[in-house]
């Protein structure tokens, strides 16, 4: 069967036989489609900053346009996509919008991104991408906005702290301060999120009042992180015998996916206190590698393909997708899980956990994304 995309003139933009693959490659095209046929501003236009996310971009005549705050809507003209935004000029962000484009009901969800060293607005063309940015979007906007903690933290960090800390994937302390920052303002924002410039105000006093305390609870979990991380480099550093290369190689890269420049919030605060345990199961793995090579390699058969089929769904997502979503996300803590569960059973898992598990879970995955 061969497909056909066309846009709201009936120009084909691509065609083929692989669905999955015009998705994919039009994904870009069609996140503009969608946010041009809603009214959107392009989002590469850097915006006035005292213009509200409800913008008076007028409807195209054959359009009718609805705004959804909680799922039934009112009028609206469109919201203007904004980039490089450093405080909350937004007025109220509506969950959802959407219009009837052409008899074609055209839905777009709109939520903050994380820039680095700024927020945007975007619209998304599916809730659950627009849910996980909006909240790494808040996140950004108030470490923005409140005052940096870093240098108190710092100045009263233990001597064992400062000296763990020296050896930081980061490449200065100062930088891995401030993704433990980040990961307490994680900690200190609830699931429900503010769409308001009041709720965002008022978030931000509670995370101000709350911030130090909570960064300290942060710095002393990674004190232990960055302790067996530095055993296990230790480790890893030695030639392994020809019989344990294929360990020593699983376990390396392992070890890389969990700790990186930015992995205290990438990883989160929630499941930030695992890693240590994931760490000392990599230790034990070592300690028992020498009588139980084969057993190992059959554990690591079993681990490697489950991650060969969660790496397939990981790239095929579509391109812009701001982060993993959840269900996705949770299959690769189950991942490390399983690692547990296999090689260091004496430490105990989070959860039960097996291959059928995994499995199952990765598959509704896919099926939420289909």
């Amino acid at each position: 069967m061969s497909f056909q995309v066309v846009d709201s003139s009936g120009r084909i933009l691509d065609e083929g036989t692989d669905l999955d693959a015009l998705k994919e490659t039009l994904a870009p095209a069609v996140g503009r489609a969608i946010a041009d046929s809603l009214g959107a501003t392009p989002a590469s236009v850097r915006q006035d900053p005292a213009r509200s996310a409800a913008s008076s971009n007028p409807a195209p005549p054959d359009a009718d346009v609805t705004g959804a705050r909680t799922g039934r809507g009112d009028g609206n003209g469109g919201v203007a996509e904004q980039t490089g935004v450093v405080s909350w000029v937004f007025g109220e962000i509506q969950r959802e919008i959407s219009r009837t484009v052409r008899g074609h009901r055209v839905t777009g969800y709109p939520a903050l991104v994380d820039e680095g060293a700024a927020v945007g607005l975007r619209i998304f063309s599916r809730a659950d991408e627009a849910s996980v940015a909006m909240r790494t979007g808040v996140i950004r906007l108030l470490a923005l906005r409140v005052p940096s903690p870093d240098k108190y933290v710092l100045e009263h960090l233990s001597n064992k702290e400062k000296l763990t800390f020296s050896q930081n994937p980061h490449g200065s302390v100062p930088d891995l301060l401030r993704d433990c920052t980040l990961a307490a303002i994680d900690k200190l924002v609830p699931e429900e999120l503010p769409w308001t410039e009041q709720a965002f105000d008022s978030l931000y006093e509670a995370v101000r009042a709350e911030l130090i305390d909570t960064v300290f609870s942060v710095t002393a979990t990674v004190e232990v992180i960055l302790s067996r991380n530095a055993e296990l480099l230790r480790h890893l550093a030695e030639q392994p015998a020809p019989a344990l290369m294929t360990a020593f190689s699983d376990l390396r890269s392992q070890r890389e996916q969990l700790i990186y420049p930015g992995f205290v919030a990438r990883t989160g605060y929630t499941q930030l206190a695992h890693l240590s345990r994931y760490l000392q199961g990599m230790l034990s793995r070592l300690g028992k590698l020498g009588t139980a090579v084969d057993r190992d390699a059959a554990h690591t058969a079993v681990v490697q393909r489950l991650e060969d089929e969660y790496d397939d769904a990981v790239a095929a997502l579509l391109p812009g997708a701001p982060q993993l979503p959840a269900r996705l996300r949770r299959v690769r803590w189950m991942l490390e899980e399983l690692r547990v569960s296999l090689f260091s059973q004496e430490l105990g898992t989070a959860y039960s956990v097996s291959e059928k598990r995994v499995r199952g879970a990765l598959s509704e995955a896919l099926a939420a994304r289909s």
